[in-house]
């Protein structure tokens, strides 16, 4: 499933905003794989920036965009990235 990278401007955020949010995300498991939504991996949070940068697993940057939306998390932009580490 691709990975895509998601910037998010988020004037006045803070990092108990954004728990609370990523709270109100579905990631129901195996439900979740069934109806081939997205999963978050993670997210890095500049608070001087005003900015979250979050990665999902996904089908499609739609479906990374509704799940943002319905979480009412605010999106600038999403693209599809490679992830590597050091694995």
């Amino acid at each position: 499933m691709p990975t895509f990278l998601v910037e998010q401007y988020w004037p006045g955020a803070k990092i108990e905003r954004l728990l609370d949010a990523l709270e109100r995300s579905p990631d129901d498991g195996a439900d979740r794989q069934r109806r081939n939504t997205p999963r978050h991996i993670g997210s890095i949070f500049i608070p001087d920036e005003e900015v979250v940068l979050s990665l999902y697993e996904a089908p499609s940057a739609a479906a990374v965009g509704e799940l943002n939306e319905r979480a009412s998390i605010p999106v600038s932009r999403i693209v599809e990235a490679i992830v590597v580490t050091d694995d």
